[in-house]
């Protein structure tokens, strides 16, 4: 592996789309939903809190533990050139992977699409297989019994589908990682691929690259039965598509959630 790269964002907003584009190009390697995050955040714990280090003076063991993570992540994708790895959780992790690669070279690349679409598409797919409770809906019955609550229940405060990836974009630009992060818009991706990704290469600093959207195949793989297929990552073949859902929001609705946010619009679309 010569770079890691990573892929965050909103739900419903082109990750898988935006992935399996990526591995036409041979230099590259996208994944689905990765575990490599988790992997870290688990070994740091452990590192912090297990009786066995807890015994020694951790930091004197700091770098053998950063290099062995190390090493760790780049065996994880040794048979990569380019990586880019999928987390939703990623966007505002960039000092952790700083300082495990020793260098600053990996950029985020975040997902975004206007808000009400996010949640149009997310409803669109949740009356889809109305037959089928998705995870949280088991967990909270009330949050899930009318649109309006369903509303509610994806743009309230606390770390949610919807306001997680936010709140952690909003952390990054805080830490001064802004010009580590593209904003892959999802309309521009589906309508004007090339032109999307030519300017990715830009940020990224590697070569341009011809994407064939004629190739594009199914490249990425993630068990949708996890979520009572409420959220799929299929993509179609040999095609890019932009598709508005057809959902309409009262208008109220689509205010409380333009409002609610209000910062990321701002400053993905409004350049404010």
């Amino acid at each position: 592996m010569e770079k890691l790269n990573m892929i965050a964002g909103f739900p419903r907003s082109g990750s898988t789309l935006l992935a399996n584009l990526l591995n036409l190009n041979p230099d590259f390697h996208a994944t689905p939903t990765s575990p490599l995050l988790e992997m870290i955040t688990r070994m740091r714990k452990v590192f912090s809190h297990n009786p066995s280090y807890r015994n020694m003076n951790r930091m004197d063991e700091a770098e053998r533990f950063k290099m062995g993570v190390s090493a760790y992540i780049r065996a994880y994708h040794h048979d990569h050139k380019i990586v880019f790895d999928k987390n939703r959780g990623w966007t505002n992790k960039l000092h952790i992977v700083d300082e495990l690669l020793a260098n600053k070279d990996s950029k985020v690349v975040f997902c975004y699409r206007n808000p009400v679409e996010v949640f149009q598409s997310i409803e669109k797919q949740y009356q889809k297989t109305i037959v089928l409770e998705n995870n949280d809906e088991k967990q909270n019955d009330l949050g899930f019994l009318t649109l309006e609550n369903r509303l509610q229940t994806y743009i309230k405060e606390n770390f949610t589908l919807m306001t997680a990836p936010v709140s952690l974009l909003e952390d990054a630009y805080n830490m001064g990682f802004g010009n580590r992060i593209f904003i892959m818009k999802y309309d521009k991706l589906c309508q004007k691929p090339q032109e999307a990704l030519d300017e990715l290469h830009e940020f990224i600093g590697e070569s341009s690259f011809q994407y064939d959207v004629s190739k594009l195949k199914q490249s990425t793989f993630e068990n949708d039965s996890n979520y009572n297929y409420k959220f799929l990552h299929s993509i179609r073949e040999g095609e890019v598509k932009y598709s508005p859902t057809k959902i309409t929001l009262p208008q109220p609705m689509v205010n409380r959630i333009n409002d609610r946010f209000k910062w990321v619009i701002n400053k993905v679309e409004k350049g404010k």
